[in-house]
């Protein structure tokens, strides 16, 4: 048997499958609009398998980053599944969508050989995810400021924490973009972009306490919290039990608050009031996300079909 002939009976008996882990993300940090974004310990998984046995039947979400892939990679389309699994719920504001199109560039790029740097994948999931907050902090991990040509990142200490409260209502991000004001006026943009640049420098300067007070925002979260009952109560119980900060994660409908020393106490404080004005959901604390993105590869045999042999005539 030649080389040519092996090669090719090992392709037909193989495959690679790509496991990606991408952490969900938290964004906006009230005044901090499609610019602050930080990735959490808490996951999404998507599994790429390509060779033997794939239909290569796939999601709208899954194909359209796929697409983009191969057209920026300059690479002919190959047949692949994929699977997403985790943790991260749909349509309450921690990037769920930035988790599974992540997924699939950086599933496709190992398999590929990274013929994509990973500027060329932040670029890509941007442009699929319209803004580039959630992409950045999902593939790069910690705290990323984001603007359309370039991010800055800085790991977060583990003394802050975030205290999610997660409703059961969805917040459909069309819906969200949709109600926001086309403008704002001077003062408040103003009082935006001051508190904006402190979350920064305190974050950077990982001097937690000081950013007590900095999370008012005066554009996007006014519109948006309207279908949030009970959001100025949960609100309010969060700074009483200690909370550092407090805003609506991304477009909603996720509560975050941001604790450094008090998370339990945030936590049974937000839930306890969540409960008492009827908003249905439950709370949970996480840690930051340093690593971002992470993938494994390994390759998978099907077994031989009876009858077959290796030999190749």
């Amino acid at each position: 048997m030649d080389s040519f002939s092996r090669r090719a009976v090992k392709e037909e008996r193989e495959g690679i499958e790509c496991r990606i882990r991408v952490p969900a993300t938290t964004t906006n940090f009230g005044p901090g609009f499609d610019a602050f974004g930080a990735a959490l310990r808490l996951y999404n998984w998507t599994t790429l398998r390509v060779g033997t046995g794939v239909d290569g039947v796939l999601s709208p979400m899954v194909q359209e980053a796929a697409d983009a892939f191969f057209r920026a990679a300059g690479l002919s389309n190959f047949p692949f599944d994929c699977r997403i699994s985790g943790e991260v719920p749909c349509a309450r504001g921690l990037g769920s969508s930035a988790t599974v199109r992540i997924g699939v560039l950086v599933g496709l790029n190992e398999i590929s050989g990274r013929p994509l740097s990973r500027r060329q994948l932040l670029a890509l999931g941007s442009s699929l995810e319209g803004h580039p907050d959630n992409v950045a902090a999902a593939l790069l991990g910690g705290f990323t400021i984001s603007t359309d040509d370039g991010q800055t990142r800085v790991p977060i200490g583990r003394r802050l924490e975030f205290v999610a409260f997660v409703p059961e209502i969805e917040m459909e991000t069309e819906w969200a973009r949709a109600v926001l004001p086309q403008s704002v006026s001077l003062r408040d943009a103003v009082w935006n972009l001051q508190r904006a640049a402190r979350i920064a420098a305190t974050i950077c300067l990982r001097r937690y306490e000081e950013l007590r007070g900095l999370f008012d925002d005066r554009w996007h979260e006014p519109v948006r919290v309207r279908r949030i009952v009970g959001w100025e109560a949960v609100r309010k119980s969060a700074y009483e039990a200690g909370a550092i900060g407090f805003y609506l994660s991304g477009a909603g409908s996720t509560l975050m608050g941001l604790a450094a020393g008090r998370g339990a106490e945030v936590a049974e404080a937000m839930a306890r009031t969540a409960a008492k004005v009827g908003l249905r959901g439950s709370c949970r604390r996480m840690g930051a996300e340093n690593l971002g993105a992470k993938a494994w590869m390994r390759h998978f045999s099907r077994p031989t079909a009876q009858g077959e042999t290796d030999r190749v005539s």
